[in-house]
């Protein structure tokens, strides 16, 4: 099933193609551990998709035609996300740092500015700070 199957509203579009980037980080190190499963399908109902819905699209594999959103924090947020995926089996795979620096890339952060995004996602989420925190500071600390 192709994701374009589900909706062809963009704001749709963008979270199915968000999610379809977690599953494959999930995938990133060839199985989905029970940590990321359980989390994909709690990330899946706060974007809005029924259980099916959410089944269907950890299912999927194919090419993602993913369109980021505009908003800086909306952006911040999937990466944010996509992160928190790599370190939910508790050890984070280089294909999976692979995946999120071509998410990154996807969404539009500038390339000289993605490893330090990176390791400034992957310290905060792992001393227990939270998104919205994460991004306040981020956001303070960004040159234009």
């Amino acid at each position: 099933m192709n994701t374009s199957d589900f909706s062809e509203q963009p704001e749709k579009k963008q979270r199915i193609d968000y999610f379809v980037h977690l599953v494959r980080i999930a995938m990133a190190d060839d199985s989905v551990s029970v940590p990321e499963l359980e989390l994909l399908r709690r990330i899946g109902k706060t974007q809005g998709f029924t259980d099916a819905e959410t089944e269907n699209l950890i299912l999927t594999t194919g090419k993602s035609d993913y369109i980021p959103p505009v908003g800086l924090a909306e952006r911040f947020e999937q990466i944010h996300g996509i992160i928190k995926m790599t370190l939910a089996d508790g050890a984070i795979d280089k294909n999976e740092m692979r995946s999120a620096t071509g998410f990154a890339i996807k969404s539009g952060f500038r390339e000289n500015e993605i490893p330090k995004l990176l390791l400034f996602l992957i310290d905060g989420i792992k001393q227990g700070q939270d998104e919205k925190a994460l991004f306040e500071i981020y956001n303070k600390d960004r040159k234009p």
